[in-house]
């Protein structure tokens, strides 16, 4: 019998909840972080910031495409400061939700859900001293 941490065919349980969403950590601002995505995805794609609708706006109809959805993300996580352990973890569920629906929004609702918002120094917000 295999476990869930080293078995290739099922989700590491211990970071996953049961809907097989990644866990909540309250604290986040979705319409700040939609701004950071929207000013990111503005240098990635070479157009005005003002030019991308947060909710609207389609990554790939803006002339993106998946090396430069990488790019933005790798942005994205510095942005915030995320570390290199996190950062696999949060790019996989940035890039998935990307190719589910590529509006600046769905980013930041997920940036939000792990308790971003408004970069503070090139740490997230919701990091606590140790």
């Amino acid at each position: 019998m295999t476990d869930n941490l080293t078995s290739p065919t099922k989700p590491d349980v211990s970071t996953t909840t049961v809907d097989g969403q990644l866990p909540h950590k309250p604290g986040g601002d979705a319409p700040a972080a939609a701004e950071v995505v929207r000013r990111i995805w503005a240098q990635v794609l070479e157009v005005e910031a003002g030019s991308i609708d947060v909710h609207h706006s389609d990554f790939f109809e803006m002339g993106g495409y998946s090396l430069l959805a990488l790019q933005a993300i790798g942005r994205i996580l510095t942005e915030y400061g995320v570390d290199e352990v996190e950062a696999v973890e949060w790019e996989g569920e940035l890039l998935n939700r990307l190719f589910d629906n590529a509006t600046p929004m769905l980013q930041a609702e997920f940036l939000a859900e792990m308790g971003c918002g408004t970069p503070s120094a090139g740490t997230r917000p919701a990091e606590t001293t140790r």
